[in-house]
């Protein structure tokens, strides 16, 4: 159906995390850099099954990455935006099209799809206003296929916590 776009929802098998794999991840998520032997003593735990225990958690994908918070400023990157966009057609060839450009485009943090009034919400870097004025008529505007292009500048952040709230789920 024309204008219409089909969401599919994975269903994740909840996964039970113990007293110690959720000191592990909170440590983690804190601290990235944080030793094996390190993570072990705050768990509670000796570094050898810390260490299986964390391996374990990257390879069946609940450790995704470990990654530096950098600051944008250092390397000119003042200006951050939060771009709504707004497709002409939702047909899968064309959001495909869509998807492809965005995610080659460095200044683009972060692309989302989204439901209900908008399509897609990108997460936008650039050296100043000029620059994301670029961005958005050069790269991303260029797509045939954008219907509307909506901005919300960020000027002061007063929270950016990463990951997620990590604690036990009651059984």
């Amino acid at each position: 159906m024309p204008g219409s776009v089909n969401v599919f929802f994975a269903i994740q098998t909840m996964i039970k995390f113990d007293d110690i794999d959720i000191s592990i991840l909170t440590d983690l998520q804190e601290d990235g850099r944080m030793t094996n032997v390190q993570l072990a003593k705050n768990a509670g735990i000796s570094a050898p099954p810390c260490l299986r225990r964390l391996k374990a958690m990257e390879r069946n994908g609940i450790i995704t990455g470990y990654h530096a918070e950098i600051n944008a400023s250092a390397f000119g990157y003042g200006f951050r935006a939060i771009c709504i966009i707004n497709l002409d057609s939702q047909n899968s060839v064309d959001v495909l099209e869509f998807v492809d450009n965005i995610v080659k485009l460095k200044n683009v943090r972060y692309c989302f799809a989204t439901p209900g009034n908008s399509d897609f919400i990108l997460d936008i870097v650039a050296r100043s206003l000029e620059d994301y004025e670029d961005i958005i008529q050069k790269k991303i505007q260029k797509d045939r296929n954008i219907k509307c292009v909506r901005t919300f500048i960020l000027m002061k952040k007063y929270k950016g916590e990463y990951g997620i709230p990590i604690e036990q789920i009651p059984s």
